[in-house]
């Protein structure tokens, strides 16, 4: 499976070296800093590693969380119903565009709100380069170090009512205890997520283009369950009815 992926990735890259001035992406962002003759430039594995974790992460995470989002605002008609007073009033009936996104800053919250509930990653670990002290708590080298954002997340210490779906309080009306590090859906530090903001940007306009058009409703009688691999998921499936709105 892993030489198919490689496969796949190394002819995309070859295609685009081919034609460096025919596309303007990420990809094409990264050759531009390639540099056969530097040895301290970026490698091609260096490449093909970056767009492999775009390609394998990037969809499941956004795709598990926009479920999990879906499910939240079935349950929540309160939040639902002031999503759709700012889709209606900044987009009309028009389809959203990339240049909306700054404008939906409660459609972000809705989805900001959701990964904190629901972290597309839930645990987290590191590998101690070398020996180190936290607190009381001495860390060997080589040592597994783990965090857990769905611990995080949810801790009392830093949020207020934390099982609850508030997506306000990613728009400045809500105040938060939260410090750094407590909300940390895309990792962070020197190796956080590389597709944080394309992948928040993805999730915002699917939600929007959706939400434009569409109640969500949870099917009745099933209750979600957790299934927790590499990512969050849920357990089974989530069969929720897309509802018109007119």
């Amino acid at each position: 499976m892993a030489k198919q992926i490689h496969m796949v990735v190394d002819d995309i890259i070859a295609t685009q070296m081919k034609n460096p001035n025919e596309q303007h992406t990420l990809l094409a962002h990264m050759l531009g800093h390639y540099n056969p003759e530097d040895p301290g430039s970026i490698s091609l594995q260096q490449i093909r590693n970056e767009i492999v974790v775009l390609l394998m992460a990037g969809h499941e995470t956004t795709a598990n969380t926009l479920a999990w989002s879906w499910y939240l605002l079935a349950e929540h008609p309160r939040v639902v119903e002031r999503l759709h007073g700012e889709l209606d009033s900044v987009l009309g009936d028009r389809t959203p565009g990339f240049d909306d996104v700054s404008k939906l800053p409660y459609t972000r919250a809705v989805f900001e709100e959701t990964m904190r509930l629901y972290p597309p990653v839930p645990i987290l670990s590191r590998e101690a380069i070398g020996e180190d002290q936290i607190g009381k708590y001495h860390v060997p080298q080589g040592a597994q170090v783990v965090v857990s954002p769905w611990l995080l997340h949810r801790h009392r210490s830093y949020w207020d009512h934390p099982d609850h779906f508030i997506p306000e309080r990613f728009t400045g009306e809500w105040s938060n205890k939260n410090i750094k590090y407590t909300y940390i859906p895309f990792s962070t530090g020197p190796r956080n997520c590389l597709g944080a903001a394309f992948g928040l940007t993805e999730a915002i306009l699917c939600l929007a283009v959706l939400a434009q058009k569409f109640n969500p409703v949870l099917q009745p009688g099933h209750k979600p369950g957790y299934d927790c691999r590499l990512t969050l998921r849920p357990a089974g499936s989530l069969p929720m009815i897309a509802r018109p709105r007119r």
